[in-house]
């Protein structure tokens, strides 16, 4: 798993300048309930496959489950 973070008060002080500390706390919530809702929906979209093992020895049902990168970032067409 990634330690990669995002900083959304980052990105919203780079977008915009608010004073007024509980704008921009009310303003960081709502963004924090966007994102938990956006990755809730690509769990909801993505697609997996079952990938099986080919090789010497292999009982059949072998192999792991893929996630689909791709249906995930789909997820963005969704968000208006």
């Amino acid at each position: 798993m990634s330690e990669r973070r995002i900083n959304l008060e980052e990105i919203l002080s780079k977008r915009i300048v608010l004073e007024p500390s509980h704008i921009r706390k009310e303003i960081l919530i709502a963004m924090k309930e966007a994102c938990r809702q956006t990755l809730e929906l690509a769990t909801e979209n993505a697609e997996t496959s079952f990938e099986p093992i080919i090789g010497f020895h292999v009982c059949p049902g072998d192999g792991d489950y893929v996630v689909n990168k791709q249906s995930i970032l789909d997820t963005m067409n969704f968000i208006e």
